[in-house]
């Protein structure tokens, strides 16, 4: 090694960006688990289609942190670079997306919305029309009720 870079400020660097790349991972992991998760309760059919997602989206994310590590790599020549703050950044941001998504799935998941399919099957195994009507009344007011927060928040 050059004699103006440290061992120990070497093996920080390659601490700190190894410990973020797991970050990241886990964090993808965490969104395809909790997106399964609501898949499952909304009743919808989980397949392969998701895994295939997610393995394109960590190579995608891969590309943009192996770009900070180089950058960072090469700022480990300069006594101020103590620490890899373009990986550090760029991996807080990709966490932040896949935080993003987890919060989305768990607004789909406390909406009414994943109720309509059950209630279906009840309409359809109705024995008077006067059951059927109140099956679709509720479902009308569960829309509504949902309807009426969106209208609220952009109030």
């Amino acid at each position: 090694m050059a004699s103006g870079i440290s061992l120990t400020h070497f093996y920080q660097h390659m601490g700190v960006s190894l410990a973020l790349w797991i970050l990241v991972i886990i964090a993808v992991l965490i969104d395809l688990w909790d997106g399964v998760l609501t898949a499952r309760t909304l009743g919808q059919r989980v397949h392969s289609h998701k895994l295939r997602v997610t393995i394109r989206k960590i190579g995608e994310y891969w590309r943009f942190i192996l770009m900070g590590f180089v950058a960072d790599t090469v700022g480990i020549l300069f006594p101020f670079w103590a620490w890899p703050y373009l990986s550090i950044v760029i991996c807080l941001a990709i966490i932040g997306i896949e935080g993003k998504s987890v919060m989305e799935h768990a607004k789909k998941r406390k909406s009414h919305l994943a109720e309509v399919p059950g209630m279906v099957k009840e309409m359809i195994d109705c024995a008077t029309e006067h059951e059927a009507m109140d099956i679709l009344t509720r479902i009308k007011h569960m829309f509504d009720e949902e309807n009426a927060k969106y209208q609220h928040k952009d109030s």
